[in-house]
């Protein structure tokens, strides 16, 4: 054993050197005390692995071990370098070491274990190569995801992508599958390739090895400390970058739960005062929340080649009932941060969590109204969600049916107003499917407007989706009015899109939070809601961030209540917010910034 030492020792120091090359690579703004700590970590580490290599005598060339520098190679480069690629402008400090830490302990555990299945003979052995076959091709699929991430959008997974990741309903899984066979075929069958070629490079040239007793316990015991450390809690595994990640999305979906916990507390506490006088019969206030709409396309916000929105321009030209708000944004680029600020007092100005805000649904039941949900999202992938949390605490909570392969259009949400009984006080919220992509999937082919049927083009397909949602807001409208005396109506998007480029997890672009927003108010509203009709209309032409609809909601019910600031509503004289403070991108971004840009100065 002593004749190849040499090739284990340089083993040893390649790898050493791999991972110092890449850290220094990836590292920004630390300090040479910092970077000589990491240095012998790694020295330390690929010293371990080494010398468990050369106590069972791996093979370091043979072909079951190119998966194995496979996965090294991966792990140590993929986060590392995509992280850095994406903030080395914006970070002040970037000191990425755990996944090439991981990637050296990743080594170990299989080049050992490849080598110790060596000396199983027969159809047992060649079920156990399958399987570290397939245990490879489990552990080579993270890297190569966080590599395609970065060359798809060009910046690093993060939290706010986890959380898209884990909120993913199945219907847009076999939604994505179906619009796009040649992606979904291709994907399949490069999975389907690797996995053939990790299995052939482990069943080639199986040469029945005998050991010595002791390589075999000293292998044992290589293999379990490799595993034991890297897996153990807080082991290097839970601080490799898609795993800090996933924790993080976990403990704040954990932090979402305290909302039901804190329920009763929550509501205790609240205390909510009626400022106006009771409409002369019972009605409703509804509110709509669209999905991905950018006012960018919508003629009655822009002017466009095609009508996209008709029913909405001629609802502007009534100036005594409706109000459309030109500079709204979203106060995000994703539904469930976005709406669980909209909804709630949580927003990007105080630092309030979501567990302790109360909701437009509590300020609803407090003022006696009947809350009826009624949502054509799903529960956006999860049970928990915070948009769920709130809407099940309606009376009245329901989504539209999720079935395999079959589409869900919004003109399904007017069955469920029916249920509505017109002789008690209703505030009903419906949450659309709107505009999201793919938006050839959200209206009717026979309702296409712009292009053929069931071809896509990004562009005509986006303006023929905000079409028909201009005909389902019409319906909606028109319904409650008839039926449920309707005394107000807002509508709002959750974020908005730029339809002909591929959607980023992340704020990119202002265009992705331009949204269209209007109020409806009746004459009985106006009548006996003066004060806040006058400050609705007074304010059209603020700066408006939707984190802000709790309280806008506030106003529209007219209330006082210690949980509402009244300088956060756009339905009051007091509302505080101008161009050169309102955010977005969650606190991070100006909208003046787009202003500025837009207005050419």
């Amino acid at each position: 054993m002593l004749e190849n030492v040499v090739l284990y020792i340089v083993t040893w120091l390649l790898m050493c050197c791999v991972c110092t090359i890449v850290y220094f690579s990836c590292t920004k703004g630390l300090i040479w005390k910092i970077k000589r700590k990491q240095i012998i970590r790694f020295v330390t580490t690929t010293f371990c692995v080494a010398v468990a290599m050369w106590g069972v005598q791996t093979d370091i060339t043979a072909c079951y071990m190119i998966p194995v520098w496979l996965i090294f190679g991966l792990w140590a480069l993929a986060f590392s370098m995509v992280e850095f690629f994406t903030k080395r402008k914006s970070a002040v400090e970037i000191n990425n070491y755990h996944d090439i830490v991981f990637a050296v302990s990743l080594v170990g555990i299989f080049g050992v274990v490849s080598v110790l299945v060596r000396c199983i003979p027969g159809v047992y052995g060649d079920i156990c190569r399958i399987v570290i076959a397939m245990m490879e091709f489990i552990v080579i699929i993270p890297p190569i995801f966080q590599i395609a991430f970065f060359f798809i959008y060009r910046v690093s997974l993060d939290a706010n992508s986890m959380q898209i990741l884990q909120n993913t309903h199945y219907n847009e899984i076999i939604e994505y599958v179906k619009d796009n066979p040649v992606k979904t075929l291709s994907m399949t069958l490069f999975f389907i390739m690797m996995l053939s070629i990790l299995v052939y490079l482990n069943m080639v040239n199986v040469d029945v090895q005998s050991f010595q007793w002791w390589n075999v316990v000293f292998g044992g015991i290589c293999l379990c400390f490799f595993v034991v450390t890297a897996f153990k809690k807080n082991g290097i595994f839970f601080r490799v970058g898609i795993v800090h990640l996933y924790t993080i999305v976990e403990d704040y979906c954990s932090n979402n739960k305290k909302y039901v916990e804190c329920a009763e507390k929550r509501l205790q506490n609240l205390q909510v005062k009626k400022i106006g006088e009771n409409y002369s019969r019972p009605s409703t206030i509804l509110m709509v929340i669209g999905e991905s709409a950018s006012r960018d396309y919508m003629s009655a916000f822009s002017v466009r080649e095609h009508d996209t929105t008709p029913w909405l321009r001629r609802c502007r030209a009534d100036k005594q009932h409706f109000v459309f708000y030109d500079y709204a944004y979203s106060c995000g680029v994703q539904t469930v941060p976005t709406l669980e600020r909209a909804l709630t007092e949580k927003n990007q100005y105080n630092k309030k969590e979501f567990y302790e805000s109360c909701s437009v649904v509590d300020i609803a039941h407090k003022l006696g109204y009947t809350v009826h949900w009624y949502s054509n999202q799903g529960h956006l992938g999860a049970s928990d969600t915070p948009i769920t949390y709130v809407a099940e605490t309606s009376d009245v909570a329901k989504w539209t049916v999720q079935k395999l392969n079959t589409v869900q259009y919004d003109e399904y949400l007017l069955d469920f107003l029916d249920e509505i009984d017109p002789s008690k006080n209703n505030f009903v919220v419906l949450h659309m499917k709107g505009n999201h992509v793919n938006y050839i999937n959200r209206y009717p082919q026979e309702k296409t407007v712009w292009g053929k049927p069931g071809v896509v083009d990004l562009i005509l397909n986006y303006e023929n989706s905000l079409h028909y949602t201009d005909s389902i807001l019409h319906s909606f409208y028109e319904y409650a009015k008839q039926k449920l005396n309707l005394q107000a109506m807002l509508f709002f998007s959750d974020h908005a899109c730029v339809p002909d480029v591929p959607r980023s997890p992340n704020f990119t672009d202002f265009g992705m939070v331009r949204i269209p927003m209007f109020i409806y108010m009746s004459d009985e509203f106006k009548e006996k809601h003066a004060k806040r009709y006058n400050a609705l209309k007074h304010n059209e032409n603020c700066c408006f961030s939707n984190d802000l609809v709790y309280e806008l909601m506030c106003g529209i019910f007219d209330v006082e209540s210690n949980c509402f600031d009244e300088t956060n509503s756009l339905a009051s004289e007091q509302y505080k917010y101008t161009q050169e403070n309102v955010l977005t991108n969650e606190g991070r971004t100006l909208i003046y910034e787009d202003i500025v840009n837009r207005k050419g100065v």
